[in-house]
């Protein structure tokens, strides 16, 4: 490995830029005049940036759900294991969202006498899922993204991913095969043949052909990221995501090769990816940089891990406390605790409060959350975990609250409402809103 890739530095030593935003934002002008194009002009918007942008540029831009349909056989019989995989991650997906959304309650209670308030959590109507096929179509993305829609009862589940080319013509519609198989397999009740910024406009504003969401999820290169962004208020959305990070804390128990190979995970996804390991052991941080220049070794000059673990490094520190403060001041979107099971890691595992997953010991690699544990792998970066959490059921659900009275006996205004009336008739003259005032006044004068 280089002398300055995956270096090895103090805690005092470590740099500003690493508790600095980091988010792409060169070359991204020309995102919102494709939006614009595509609220404007629709899907001749939409295809007149597929021809210039993708690969395929169909005429039609839905995908027959018959061609899903075919799609999820051939999976079936050409790839079984990997059926079986996705049918796993899929049924595990569904049963950990279920279990969030049964956690959002219904109620209502009398607040004071006569005063009823309460809440009801509904789901939104439609939803725009991106699933991303660049070099390596995210499979798993169809489930992350999915999922947690289904179970939360949308009515209807929208997937888009790039065109690809048609084998029989290249005026008819086509997105990866696997991704369609998965799409099938999960739910998703339409899927469209688009990428890009034109994609999330699309979904966003509603054209001939495709119909408006109430929210769009799912992760994408730094244009479909923007497109989201400049798209958020117009929709909801889930995140807006900068460069992949974890972060692994890690003691002499800790193995080595297996540090490292979570470290390479991480790495691999792109250039800014960041891979950072905080331990008390130097002699570890040794090892795991030994194991990672044999792991990089063969991978090209290229490779995006390289580029990635030039910027990233494992930090030295006095003790396992000092790392959980760093780990809660930079917030990783992935956060390891690689140390053996005991008071120790259960005191650092309640310590730690700013990450977007969490995973608890030698055996909870990172990876078991990006496919098969039921968790979602969509999930905050660059800090954003100090104030949100990753993808899930809740994206998907609006909490309504309702507000209901009750009179006396008599007629009169119970005393709950008569208390909160004359309460909201002094603060709207406090506020100089006399309609306001009004409204409560006249409730009172009737006694309801």
């Amino acid at each position: 490995m280089d002398e300055g890739m995956f270096r090895i530095i103090d805690e005092a030593d470590i740099p500003a830029s690493f508790w600095s935003f980091r988010r792409h934002s060169d070359g991204l002008e020309g995102v919102l005049p494709i939006m614009e194009a595509v609220r404007e002009r629709g899907d001749a918007a939409v295809r007149e940036a597929a021809g210039k942008y993708d690969r395929a540029n169909p005429a039609i831009l839905e995908v027959p759900p018959e061609d899903a349909v075919r799609a999820a056989e051939r999976l079936e019989r050409e790839e079984p294991e990997l059926y079986r995989s996705v049918c796993l991650s899929r049924d595990l997906a569904l049963r950990f969202a279920s279990l969030q959304r049964a956690s959002f309650t219904d109620f209502e209670t009398e607040l004071s006498p006569g005063l009823f308030t309460g809440q009801r959590t509904v789901p939104v109507e439609r939803v725009g899922a991106y699933v991303p096929a660049g070099r390596f179509p995210l499979i798993s993305t169809v489930i992350m993204t999915v999922c947690p829609a289904k179970a939360a009862g949308v009515d209807e589940i929208i997937l888009v991913s790039p065109p690809a080319p048609h084998p029989e013509s290249a005026g008819l519609p086509a997105v990866d095969w696997r991704i369609l198989a998965v799409a099938r397999l999960c739910g998703a009740h339409r899927v469209f043949a688009m990428g890009g910024p034109q994609s999330i406009a699309a979904l966003a504003y509603g054209t001939e052909s495709v119909p408006k969401a109430d929210v769009i999820v799912g992760p994408g290169n730094r244009y479909v990221t923007e497109a989201k962004r400049l798209a958020f208020g117009e929709v909801g959305i889930d995140l807006v995501a900068g460069p992949s990070e974890v972060m692994v804390i890690a003691d002499s128990s800790a193995r080595p090769d297996w540090v490292a190979a979570d470290l390479l995970a991480q790495a691999e996804h792109d250039a800014d990816a960041q891979a950072i390991l905080v331990t008390a052991d130097r002699a570890l941080a040794d090892a795991v940089r030994s194991e990672l220049s044999r792991l990089v070794g063969p991978l090209p000059d290229r490779a995006a891990a390289r580029a990635s673990l030039a910027k990233s490094f494992a930090i030295v520190v006095p003790d396992l406390d000092a790392a959980a403060g760093i780990a809660n001041r930079k917030a990783p979107e992935h956060l390891e605790l690689a140390l053996e099971s005991g008071a120790e890691r259960d005191r650092l595992a309640a310590a730690v409060r700013n990450f977007g997953s969490l995973f608890v010991g030698h055996g909870a690699a990172e990876v078991l959350g990006d496919y098969a544990a039921g968790l979602n792998h969509t999930l905050p970066t660059v800090g954003t975990a100090r104030f949100t959490g990753g993808l899930s059921v809740r994206h998907f659900l609006k909490t309504l609250t309702t507000l209901r009275t009750v009179p006396a006996a008599d007629g009169a205004a119970a005393p709950g409402t008569e208390a909160s009336l004359e309460a909201a008739e002094r603060m709207a003259n406090a506020e100089g809103l006399e309609g306001h005032a009004l409204a409560a006044r006249c409730r009172r004068a009737r006694g309801s």
